[in-house]
């Protein structure tokens, strides 16, 4: 936006991320892609094959069923498999685009323009798309669930240079994705102009209601007992991310 220039931001939705992982594919991308063999990659495969999960009812108790996708929810290792398993993905990416971001399994495609014509922003949503038909692909070839209705689009401009722009949707695998206001981004909203309000609105109701629940029960706490409700409930919300907001009059 200093640059004068509009972004196009789309949030990809992956859902189950983590319980789609194949296994026979990430051993696989673990030996040929990044080296990992003998001891370290038996290892892994001990950890990964050969699971089973049964359901519990009442003590009564469901055959085994063996596991064959997925990584163990809430384990270390988890994350980084699943990162390494999603590693080609940013190689796709990069040939269309010039930035990209991913944590776990929020990944978001980004890219700015000038809006001096109209041409600009149907070629860098011709690009966009491209790429999100790669990137679909790919996902989609590897198991992974892509929900193409529950993508996200965001315009980031100043109210100047979006008026510039005449864009009414992003295609996602035959789902036309139209523009929004804000999105929530890793905990964190942002709005088309940038300028955090929906984010301080966000963050300001949490704390009310926090400091609105913590006053209710107030005078059966002790101090300190209070202190750390406030931090938990109030204190929290106001310090998470809060450099977004430098610079924000």
């Amino acid at each position: 936006m200093d640059r004068q220039e509009v972004c196009f931001l789309v949030l990809l939705d992956l859902s189950s991320a983590f319980d789609t992982i194949d296994h026979k594919t990430i051993i696989d991308v673990l030996e040929y892609q990044f080296g990992v063999t003998d001891r370290a990659l038996e290892w892994i495969k001990s950890y990964l094959l050969n699971r089973k999960q049964r359901v519990d009812l009442d003590n009564n108790f469901s055959e085994d069923c063996d596991v064959k996708y997925g990584v163990p929810q809430g384990s270390c290792l988890g994350p980084i498999l699943f990162l390494l398993y999603v590693s080609q993905l940013y190689d796709i990416i990069d040939r269309h685009l010039p930035s990209s971001h991913g944590y776990a399994d929020d990944t978001q495609l980004y890219v700015s323009f000038r809006p001096d014509c109209e041409d600009n922003s149907e070629n860098t949503l011709a690009i966009l798309e491209d790429c999100i038909s790669d990137v679909r692909t790919w996902l989609l070839s590897h198991k992974l669930m892509f929900k193409d209705s529950k993508t996200e689009f965001l315009v980031i401009g100043t109210p100047q240079q979006l008026l510039k722009i005449n864009i009414e949707s992003v295609n996602v695998g035959g789902v036309q994705i139209k523009p929004v206001d804000s999105v929530r981004n890793l905990g964190s909203w942002f709005d088309k102009h940038m300028s955090m309000s929906v984010h301080v609105g966000k963050i300001c109701s949490k704390a009310f209601r926090g400091l609105y629940k913590i006053r209710q029960i107030r005078k059966f706490l002790s101090t300190n007992t209070t202190k750390t409700l406030i931090h938990a409930f109030v204190t929290s919300h106001v310090d998470y991310c809060n450099a977004l907001l430098a610079g924000i009059p």
